[in-house]
Order: structure tokens, then C-alpha cells, then sequence
């Protein structure tokens, strides 16, 4: 880990970030209890690659964040933000900050919405997600595993921060 000094770059995702990526994802929630393995990630990863539609966080050369969303596939009246994910050690210090700004600034200038889909277990991006503008607009009961919820997340250009 580093200090909260670091600066964060953040760049459009490529092939060669795909295990780094993998490497997040498969070691933080929600992807750890939602049950996503190696083969999910990497089809979830170069479907985005192959999209244009996505972006990694790096400090000092290392990969320790990413987002990945789509601009006009994902939700029919707005873009939608698919996976977010920061590494254990390099919370805190601005990292999906730096990738949701950069993913709502690209949605923001095609669609009017930005929408997401959040696991009820997951309180600490809930909060995140609301301090950013997001409001809840629905819930899809056991969505994905038996007794969690997905919520269903918007933004609207005109209620950014």
C-alpha cells in the first residue's frame, strides 16, 4: 500500500490488464459471494475491452482499480455501470472515485441516466454510490444468490456532484 499521495492514472482498459483486473475482482466482494469465477471474469473483462467501454486505475505502474460499463447497450434509457472494483489496500485513497468520474463523464456525454445494479450486502458501496448522487429506483429480489438483492441505481446528468 501506498500513501494517500499517490497519483492515480487512470486509462482506457486493454488485453494486457485483463489478469490484473481478474485479480481484483476475484479477491473483493461482492464478486467473491455472488460466486464469479476465473471464466466468468475474464468473458466479463474482454467483453468490455472489445466494447471500448472501460477504464483501469494505476498507481506507480501497478493496476488497482477498474471499471468496466456500457454507454448505449446496458439500460435502455441510460448507461449503466457493470463492475466496479478497488484492491483491499488502496481503499480510501480516491481510486473509484477517479473511475466513476471517469465512467459517468463518458456516459453523461451520450445519455441523460447513468444506472447501476448494487448487492444488498454490500453497504460500503450502497453509501458510496449515494454520497455520488445515485438514488435507489428498484430492487430485484435474489437476483443473483438466493437471499441477496440486487438495487437498482440511477443518476441523472442534471444531480451530479
Amino acid at each position: 500500500m501506498v500513501t494517500a499521495m499517490a497519483e492515480i492514472l487512470v486509462r482506457n482498459i486493454e488485453y494486457r490488464d485483463i489478469e490484473s483486473v481478474c485479480d481484483i475482482m476475484l479477491s473483493i466482494d461482492p464478486y467473491k459471494t455472488l460466486g464469479y469465477t476465473p471464466d466468468i471474469c475474464i468473458e466479463t473483462v474482454i467483453s468490455n475491452i472489445e466494447e471500448g467501454w472501460g477504464a483501469v486505475a494505476e498507481i506507480d505502474g501497478r493496476i488497482v482499480g477498474f471499471v468496466l460499463f456500457r454507454v448505449f447497450d446496458g439500460f435502455p434509457l441510460g448507461g449503466y455501470i457493470r463492475a466496479l472494483g478497488v484492491h483491499q489496500g488502496y481503499r480510501s485513497m480516491g481510486v473509484g472515485t477517479r473511475l466513476m468520474d471517469y465512467a459517468e463523464g463518458v456516459i453523461f456525454k451520450y445519455r441523460e441516466n447513468v444506472f447501476l445494479l448494487v448487492s444488498s450486502f454490500n453497504e460500503q458501496a450502497i453509501r458510496f454510490y449515494m454520497k455520488r448522487g445515485y438514488k435507489v429506483i428498484g430492487v430485484i429480489e435474489n437476483a443473483i444468490v438466493k437471499g441477496y438483492h440486487e438495487i437498482i441505481m440511477r443518476k441523472t446528468k442534471n444531480s451530479q456532484r
